[in-house]
């Protein structure tokens, strides 16, 4: 490694045999990772999975891409947990070989083994090829609109290539809103790109946008008949409500939050590369115009987002991709418009080494945790979130079996979504959990699916599990009831540092499904807590 760091030349055909080499090795370690320690699912995760057995067009906050894929997955290798890990890790590959293959073809063979380098070495890859979220498909869909858009731009086989384009906006679109960008940024690199203006007028640019936005057609189509629940949920996210903490504090978390993922000297590259790509734009080559208009300006939007609103870690995911690109490119020796001190490229192998020692921390950190008997712990588990949903759902199971008619007896959660995902998916039989939202507001999509009543469960029991040691059921929920009974206060020991609380209560006989309190009143103390 310290061999290729240096600045001795080595032959295009070393970098590309070594390339490989590290892409092959780094994908099957993910690969070994995901079947030999497959936690539990994510809430995200459980809670697309749900989405997966009622199949649509559209739901409460995303497209239904994500849906569609795990439904896919599911059908080849069943619903369990380390089919999706293993899902996550083989669509990472792709984004890996994707990425390595852009780099190339834009800088050429020493920067596509950067690129790998750099991808490698950054703490949030591992999660995007371990956990089976939305994040996984959009960034293989917006690398490869990347790879097929360049391609384009070049003349290499247009037709080819904006065919390739087409599907993978399309599929980007289905996967998530944010990929709704991706052709309004490429719209703005050929307008300030004057030997690309031509392209404006073409034809096939506009057939191709155009093409891609019939996939939106069934997610808008479903929306129309769902009082656009997808628009009013994302356009909330965009405006986001303002922080109400000392002036400055969502900035720094989002600053610390995001040099975590990506690690702090990883990101402070990328970052100080993208942005001063934007302050050099005219200087730069074909290659960093094309990577710093799909990087520095968003990832500039997001820094002054965070300074008015509380940001989440993976909004800015996909304008990584270009701007770990344009800092491959550099290290490799292009992109000589940016005009970067020389010495920053001494920090490379303390940058890259800060990387891989962080993701290797990711990767044992956790089973190490757990033998040492402090899983879940608050302050030294990461993956506290993801410990302990099997063990709860057994608990859960062994009650099941005891109530007065198991056969007419359903299962309902309050609080959290995620509390009603994770049960469905491990309680034996993968039953339907409901889930009865506190407030009269439709705040998953949970609250666009029938409730028992719709589903002709009126006269039958339920097993209410209530998370949370303590809190009590509202009465308004209570007379949907003839009557409803404590059973127990449950506890789950992950370890001796984190125990999961349930009250559970049997509920006989529902006479009618209770809407919630209104949202205006906020004298009620029912929360609804995250796992």
């Amino acid at each position: 490694m310290a061999e290729l760091l240096s600045s001795s030349p080595h032959p295009p055909e070393r970098w590309d045999r070594l390339s490989w080499r590290l892409l092959v090795v780094g994908c099957l370690c993910r690969v070994l990772y995901a079947a030999l320690y497959p936690m539990n699912l994510a809430g995200d995760e459980a809670y697309y999975w749900e989405w997966s057995r009622r199949l649509d067009w559209g739901y409460f906050s995303k497209p239904p891409g994500i849906a569609w894929l795990m439904a896919l997955v599911t059908g080849l290798g069943g619903s369990h947990t380390v089919v999706f890990r293993l899902a996550a890790a083989v669509i990472g590959a792709g984004s890996l070989v994707l990425f390595r293959e852009l780099a190339r073809s834009l800088f050429g063979p020493k920067a596509g083994w950067f690129a790998v380098c750099l991808a490698l070495a950054t703490p949030a890859n591992v999660l995007l090829n371990l956990m089976l979220t939305i994040d996984a498909p959009l960034v293989f869909c917006w690398s490869l609109a990347l790879w097929s858009g360049w391609n384009w731009l070049q003349g290499r086989r247009p037709g080819l290539w904006l065919s390739v384009w087409t599907v993978a906006l399309g599929l980007g679109y289905l996967s998530k809103q944010m990929m709704l960008v991706f052709p309004l940024l490429m719209i703005v690199h050929l307008a300030l790109s004057p030997e690309l203006r031509p392209r404006l007028r073409s034809a096939g640019l506009w057939i191709a946008i155009g093409l891609s936005l019939i996939c939106l057609l069934p997610p808008v189509w479903w929306n129309a008949g769902h009082d656009w629940v997808t628009f009013h949920h994302t356009g909330g996210q965009i405006a986001g409500d303002t922080d109400d903490r000392a002036p400055g504090v969502s900035f720094v978390e989002f600053v610390l939050t995001q040099a975590g993922v990506l690690s702090p000297l990883l990101w402070w590259l990328t970052m100080a590369v993208a942005l001063t790509g934007l302050r050099r734009y005219r200087d730069l080559d074909a290659a960093g115009r094309y990577l710093t208009i799909f990087s520095a300006p968003a990832l500039l939007v997001m820094l002054l987002m965070a300074l008015r609103q509380t940001m989440l870690p993976n909004w800015a995911a996909v304008y990584y991709v270009g701007a770990t690109l344009l800092a491959a490119g550099w290290l490799a020796g292009g992109a000589p418009g940016l005009r970067l001190p020389e010495w920053w490229r001494g920090w490379r192998r303390l940058a890259l080494g800060m990387g891989f020692a962080m993701v290797a921390a990711g990767y044992v950190w956790p089973p190490l945790i757990a033998a040492l008997g402090h899983a879940g712990h608050e302050s030294l588990d990461p993956m506290r979130r993801l410990r302990g949903h099997e063990q709860a759902a057994e608990a859960v199971a062994g009650f099941l079996k005891t109530v007065p008619r198991p056969d007419q007896t359903f299962v309902v959660t309050h609080g959290h979504r995620y509390h009603a995902s994770h049960l469905a998916f491990y309680l034996p039989g993968q039953p339907r959990v409901y889930r009865w939202e506190s407030r009269d507001q439709i705040a998953s999509q949970y609250e666009l699916w029938p409730d028992p009543v719709e589903d002709g469960k009126t006269g039958w029991d339920a097993l209410i599990v209530v998370p949370d040691r303590g809190r009590t059921l509202p009465n308004r929920f209570i007379g949907g009831f003839d009557a409803v009974e404590p059973l127990a206060e449950i506890d789950v020991a992950v370890s001796p540092d984190y125990i999961r609380h349930y009250r559970l209560f049997l509920g006989r006989s529902l006479k009618n499904w209770p809407t919630g309190r209104p949202v205006e009143d906020d004298d009620s103390t029912d929360t609804d807590s995250a796992p």
